[in-house]
């Protein structure tokens, strides 16, 4: 936070009794305060792309041990490390049916008027494109905001920037057109303010900020912190001294709100809004702001420091500083485990390693833990670990929103990365398919018909009118399929590196994990028994080619489809 300062005496002496300086009263009129970035050569030179690429992923074993994944040819990660669950061996390094991540651009961070350590603090992302705000460390007061153009996801646009005087822009966020910018205003200059906390109400049009629609509300409290809108309200808290505040948002027109000490973050979720408060820890409370329950946290609530909370569902998670992060049952407020702060073992910072802010989607929860960088954890019915991204940069906040995570550093700016599909994408519904192959286009099938143990699975024809080219589909508790022949009810198995019918039993080697491939409708089959994935031999396109297991390798010959027929 910065430090604030009385004004000279009254606003009705400024003009007598204070600076020259102090004497401009609204600098707003005289367009100094929202500026457009128009230099067009600028904005395109502020999306590197030098370092794109697959990211590593550094996960940790039961015992904390580091476990390198390290990407192979562009399309995926070796599943290098396994552990035992029962009597499955099952690779739990394998993480890929949540991410297969890929950094497409690094946005660099805004400077102008002197202002040269803007750092990202907070990303929204909606229709396509991604808003970035930015602030200035220090007493002085700047800020920024970015709109980027995701429409096509491997060439990010910077399509817009605005550079903000004397004020700093904390939080962002886009409802209906508008763009939601909050902060801290410098009153010493900007004696319109009638807060120390501001909400920027700024139209953009497909990727562009227009100035000539812009509206200014303030609120107690030494800066805004953060907003989360439920329903048609938007609720906005406010740090040192501040409220939570309730906006109608047509209009924008406050209808309540409630004083805390030091608040640092709001979310909502199902007719619930929870604030993090830097007395209590979190505070949960209804639409109308009346209080319901208390969570305590372990969180370290440095002055000035970012601290978020994340809700997903009924699960809470929330930035403890030093402490990690912790998720909590959001009803009863029980403890449910703590995320400790792993350090990339090929980029150990240990200056400021404190959890600033989390995000979860689905089975994926990011953690941006500053000098330790970005950390992920997956946890699914198949897959439950925790590992580190290896990112460039002091990790200040992180957003996970459809097939992009966004990571706001300090002198490294807006960090981009494209995750190609997620697990809740991956679902393949049970049924009888044709099961074809990319490289070849041809459906597997049985090398003779028989119900007979042992028949070889091989490439057969491209129309899959040929009998025993059905399979059906058949989905357990775990997640993984179970493939079996509609012509001999047996199952496909892994046998040594060979695929063939076996009487259906508990086996591992009867049980497929399908996994994303960078192609649309493609995956990889990997088998549990043995951890390797289906393949075609040699990459052949005759038919009668036999299908095989082998080490992961991402090439067509891997990739998969599944054609629904009926049953």
């Amino acid at each position: 936070m910065k430090n604030y300062y009385i004004l000279c005496v009254a606003v009705l002496f400024a003009l007598t009794g204070c600076s020259d300086e102090t004497t401009v009263f609204d600098l707003q009129s005289q367009g100094k305060a929202l500026v457009l970035e128009e230099s067009n050569t600028l904005l395109l030179n502020s999306v590197s792309r030098e370092s794109n690429g697959v990211l590593d992923i550094y996960f940790e074993d039961e015992v904390y041990d580091a476990v390198p994944l390290e990407k192979t040819g562009g399309l995926g990660l070796n599943r290098s490390a396994s552990a035992t669950s029962g009597n499955i061996n099952m690779d739990t390094s394998n993480a890929s049916n949540d991410f297969h991540l890929n950094l497409v651009g690094q946005v660099q961070s805004p400077s102008f008027d002197g202002n040269t350590d803007l750092a990202a603090t907070h990303i929204a992302m909606a229709n396509d494109f991604a808003y970035v705000s930015y602030n200035t460390a220090g007493e002085d007061y700047a800020g920024a905001v970015d709109v980027i153009d995701l429409r096509n996801p491997e060439a990010p646009v910077l399509t817009s920037r605005m550079y903000m005087n004397d004020r700093d822009a904390n939080v962002i966020i886009y409802d209906n057109g508008y763009l939601y910018v909050l902060g801290g205003v410098n009153i010493r200059n900007v004696l319109e303010a009638t807060g120390e906390s501001f909400i920027a109400k700024i139209a953009v049009n497909n990727g562009v900020i227009d100035l000539n629609d812009v509206s200014y509300f303030y609120q107690e409290g030494q800066t805004a912190t953060g907003i989360t809108k439920l329903g048609n309200f938007f609720y906005v808290s406010s740090g040192v001294a501040g409220v939570l505040a309730k906006y109608d948002a047509d209009g924008f027109v406050r209808s309540n709100e409630v004083a805390f000490e030091d608040l640092r973050w709001v979310e909502s979720s199902n007719n619930r809004v929870a604030v993090l408060d830097g007395v209590t820890g979190v505070r949960v409370l209804d639409t109308d702001l009346n209080e319901v329950s208390q969570i305590a946290t372990r969180t370290d609530f440095v002055a000035g420091a970012k601290r978020t909370i994340a809700i997903e569902d009924d699960k809470l998670v929330v930035a403890e500083g030093n402490n990690g992060a912790a998720i909590f049952d959001l009803d009863t407020g029980a403890l449910e485990e703590r995320l400790p702060i792993l350090i990339d073992p090929e980029n150990v910072v240990e200056a400021d390693r404190v959890t600033n802010a989390v995000d979860v989607e689905g089975s994926v929860t990011l953690l941006a833990n500053g000098g330790a960088g970005l950390a992920i954890r997956v946890k699914n019915d198949i897959i439950d670990l925790m590992g580190v991204i290896e990112l460039n940069g002091s990790i200040n906040h992180v957003v996970s929103k459809g097939d992009f995570i966004f990571a706001a550093s300090g002198s490294r700016g807006l960090q981009i990365i494209s995750k190609i599909r997620t697990q809740e994408s991956l679902v393949i519904p049970e049924g009888s398919y044709l099961i074809k192959v990319r490289h070849s286009d041809r459906a597997i099938g049985l090398a003779s018909l028989s119900t007979d143990d042992g028949i070889n699975i091989h490439q057969g024809t491209q129309t899959g009118e040929a009998e025993g080219e059905q399979f059906h589909l058949e989905v357990l508790d775990s997640g993984a399929y179970v493939i079996t022949s509609n012509y001999s009810n047996k199952a496909v198995a892994s046998r040594d590196i060979n695929v063939e019918q076996r009487q259906f039993g508990s086996e591992a080697d009867q049980q497929w994990v399908a996994e994303p491939s960078p192609e649309e409708d493609y995956f990889y089959l990997r088998n549990l028994g043995d951890n390797r994935y289906m393949d075609v031999a040699g990459r052949r396109q005759e038919f009668g080619t036999n299908v095989i297991t082998w080490r992961f390798h991402g090439g067509v010959n891997q990739q998969w489809k599944f054609e629904r027929i009926a049953d």
